[in-house]
């Protein structure tokens, strides 16, 4: 039940996914905002949600260690289950540990080739098969093109399907547009998906953006409370 009453909470639900899924199997997803909006929690967020639909997820990050990882997991599921009894959470907590594989990198060591050999590892051996990726920390760089197209590729062949995180200095608040003309076609094209994170006042706009499309017209605007990422369902 509380499961059940959780996934109801999936940020991407009000961008229009469909309820199943976290993302497509075999697609890229890139959430962009500058740096200190929020995108890790975010980030989280959605590993927790598909998670909490029996997704196993693997996290990559290329700038914390395995124990800030976690915490910013537990934190985010203490955020989204304070409202319900201890007893029944930790136990769902315990059983989301089961279904989520943490991987970290120091960030002069990290390459593309690197990490898909350590996931053929973990799949070969049969140590944690993941159906969704999470990547964080890594910074956008324009020389890395072909190596994240090629890890693209590999996402796609092997059923699974990645969130990646972009950190920007672009301010973009006004004109979000201007941000996709910086990040440029080559860049863009290699997600099928664009979630721009704009800080307001007192809140965090989440757009959707598909190959240049803003899609929300159809769907109430995303947002969520900067002091817990969690959405506001009623934003003044």
């Amino acid at each position: 039940m509380l499961k059940k009453k959780l996934i109801l909470k999936d940020p991407l639900k009000f961008l229009g996914f469909d309820s199943e899924e976290n993302i497509a199997t075999g697609s890229t997803g890139a959430v962009v905002a500058r740096a200190g909006v929020g995108k890790t929690a975010f980030l989280v967020q959605l590993a927790i949600s598909a998670l909490l639909k029996e997704k196993n997820v693997l996290h990559i990050s290329v700038q914390d260690l395995v124990d800030k990882v976690n915490l910013w997991y537990f934190e985010m599921f203490q955020n989204i289950t304070k409202s319900f009894e201890s007893g029944p959470a930790k136990k769902l907590w315990d059983e989301l540990l089961t279904r989520r594989f943490i991987m970290t990198f120091e960030n002069e060591s990290f390459e593309f080739g690197k990490l898909q050999q350590r996931i053929s590892e973990l799949k070969t051996q049969n140590i944690f098969i993941p159906h969704l990726i999470i990547l964080d920390g890594l910074s956008y760089n324009t020389s890395d093109f072909n190596e994240l197209a090629q890890f693209r590729n590999f996402i796609k062949s092997h059923s699974m399907s990645l969130w990646f995180c972009v950190r920007t200095s672009i301010p973009f608040e006004s004109d979000p547009d201007e941000l996709l003309k910086h990040l440029g076609t080559d860049f863009i094209s290699l997600f099928d998906t664009l979630l721009l994170m704009i800080p307001e006042k007192e809140r965090i706009q989440v757009k959707k953006y598909i190959w240049g499309n803003q899609i929300n017209a159809e769907r109430p605007a995303l947002f969520l409370d900067p002091s817990s990422m969690l959405i506001q369902e009623n934003p003044s």
